[in-house]
């Protein structure tokens, strides 16, 4: 049952007829859609897997489906990192953001990551450095970037309570998806509805506000701040905008696109809501603003890698990257990121450790990059089997049907299996 003071505070700035749509909506099946990676699937190539999935009209690459249908959670391109799996609302929030082109964006609140994977995925030309405060929840996240083969993510795990000031006007956009009360969460986790307070709206309402503060100090001057919330309580949505409008005079709304599917109030009505009466998902609050000054992109000059490498990376289109050693691995990253002592779990792509190209790597590259395997070898490889090949002994990247899978090594005939244990699977039904 939706918490009553949850209804009673809606009623404060929306239309009772709103508050009453909003009720029944909450107890509908979920939503369930996903973003494209046509880096690994093109979009004919989905919809030949899934001819029922629905493409939405206001972003580029994400589609709806009914997972009573479509398992997609389950399947081999989801493994693969064809796609990833999120709220159509929340989707939304990334598409809004446009960066210019090679800017440094920060995700500050980032796992399990679809905000960061979203925009990568838009926009592979700019760097995103992606962080959740819990370690838990940044592995997770550093997990489905490696997935999904991404170059341009850097993980972290920080505070960035102590971290913000040594990056007073760096990022030229930020997105801030801020913890909140968690009300667009109920149909789909009833621990959302069973946890929802109006102390818990309050609490996250001054941890939205610090976030905030933040966010501005390390936004340069003409760069952009998209922030949202998966909650509809005024307090977390309008009342934080509003007070960071309020405060900095040079912070300014930029117009959301229109859709017939959008809910604006007139206290905000550059902003949006994505109520689940009105838009096919979760629900949403999104809300995109501008410093003002002229923007100005700082390019970094990139470390190259080091001269001596036990691996030979020429093969893999790293040309031009930043390189960072740590632990004893090498790492690639599409542009220089100032990590500057931040707890760091992922910085791009982890090239290989000694010897050993990493599976990251193989994940990152495209199939024209791999060698390609039959339907039966694919299977073999993923189920962790050796099999037979002609190539000289050395390691291999592979692909199945234009997806990369991982590393082979070849010695004196045979091809080594080096597809994680972790990720070994029978695939036989799936290819």
């Amino acid at each position: 049952m939706c918490p009553m003071d949850l209804l009673q505070s809606l009623q404060l700035y929306l239309p009772k007829e709103e508050v009453n749509a909003l009720k029944d909506a909450l107890f509908l099946p979920p939503v369930h859609g996903l973003v494209l990676n046509t880096s690994k699937l093109s979009e004919k190539d989905l919809l030949a897997l899934y001819p029922n999935l629905k493409k939405m009209d206001d972003h580029p690459l994400g589609y709806r489906y009914d997972a009573n249908e479509y398992p997609l959670g389950k399947s081999l391109p989801f493994d693969l990192g064809a796609f990833y799996i999120t709220d159509p609302s929340a989707s939304l929030v990334s598409s809004f953001l446009s960066p210019v082109k090679n800017a440094r964006v920060l995700d500050m609140c980032a796992a399990p990551g679809g905000k960061s994977i979203g925009l990568s995925l838009l926009r592979p030309d700019v760097t995103i450095l992606s962080n959740d405060i819990s370690y838990p929840r940044a592995k997770e996240l550093s997990g489905n970037v490696e997935r999904m083969g991404l170059s341009n993510i850097a993980v972290t795990c920080a505070d960035f309570s102590s971290y913000y000031h040594k990056f007073n006007e760096y990022f030229d956009a930020i997105i801030l998806d801020a913890p909140c009360s968690g009300s667009a969460m109920f149909r789909k986790n009833q621990m959302a509805q069973d946890l929802w307070s109006v102390d818990k709206v309050n609490k996250c309402a001054a941890i939205q506000t610090n976030l905030l503060e933040m966010a501005y100090s390390m936004l340069k001057k003409g760069g952009r701040i998209i922030y949202s919330t998966c909650s509809f309580s005024k307090e977390e949505d309008l009342d934080q905008i509003n007070g960071l409008l309020l405060k900095h005079q040079d912070m300014k709304m930029l117009q959301l696109p229109d859709n017939p599917g959008y809910f604006r109030h007139p206290d905000l009505p550059e902003a949006i809501f994505l109520f689940p009466h009105r838009y096919q998902g979760e629900g949403q609050f999104i809300a995109l603003l501008e410093k003002e000054g002229s923007l100005s992109l700082v390019q970094s000059r990139n470390n190259p890698a080091p001269k001596r490498l036990p691996i030979d990376i020429s093969p893999y289109g790293l040309d031009g990257f930043d390189f960072l050693g740590k632990d004893g691995s090498l790492y690639a990253i599409n542009n220089h990121l100032d990590i500057n002592g931040l707890p760091l779990l992922r910085y791009g792509v982890k090239v290989g450790e000694d010897v050993k190209p990493d599976f990251a790597l193989a994940r990152s590259l495209s199939a024209e990059k791999c060698l390609p395997l039959d339907k039966k070898t694919a299977h073999d490889y993923l189920y962790g089997l050796t099999f037979p090949s002609k190539e000289k002994d050395g390691y291999y990247p592979v692909a199945y049907n234009g997806m990369s899978l991982g590393f082979i090594k070849v010695s004196q005939g045979t091809a080594k299996n080096h597809y994680p244990k972790g990720l070994r699977h029978d695939y036989r039904e799936l290819l």
